[in-house]
């Protein structure tokens, strides 16, 4: 069975803050161990997001096997460790950047754009953008609103642009 692979990154934002973190697929979605991850006062210009969005989907990895084969366990395991490490150092990080009295608070509310990068076959994007719900939760944005399909080497005001909306 040939699996089609993808590299993906999430771009969060509040009314404080946006982010843009590079993501690692294992037949699942990790934060990145050494991909790029940023985060920046919310009144950022288009291009600082589309910029952020190409390097973190080009310094995405995917670990999945390309013939659906399974991973060796024990690498799964240590990325995992080093995964959450790096995560939630990001997430103190911006826990004390924008006067957060705690890690869970800033978890709290933010709304999502999960964007997904199918490299071997195409240089389009699929965009799902998500909205936060008071407990931490997310719920996808109505129908019309839901995705958005950017052409990955074009401009980077365009990509800051399709997302920026969101």
């Amino acid at each position: 069975m040939a699996v089609i692979r993808s590299k993906s990154c999430s771009i969060r934002r509040t009314d404080k803050w946006i982010s843009v973190d590079s993501e690692e697929v294992w037949y699942g979605i990790y934060f990145s161990r050494k991909g790029h991850v940023i985060h920046a006062p919310r009144n950022v210009p288009p291009e600082w997001i589309g910029r952020n969005v190409r390097l973190a989907l080009q310094t995405s990895e995917s670990f999945t096997p390309i013939d659906g084969g399974s991973l060796d366990r024990e690498a799964r395991i240590a990325m995992e460790e080093a995964s959450n490490e790096r995560r939630l150092a990001f997430w103190d990080d911006i826990t004390v950047s924008y006067g957060y009295k705690s890690r869970d608070v800033a978890w709290k509310k933010f709304d999502l754009v999960a964007a997904s990068w199918r490299f071997d076959s195409t240089n389009d994007i699929e965009l799902l953008s998500t909205k936060s719900s008071r407990g931490g939760g997310h719920s996808a944005w109505p129908t019309n609103r839901d995705k958005g399909r950017v052409f990955l080497f074009r401009s980077t005001p365009r990509t800051g642009t399709s997302v920026r909306p969101s």
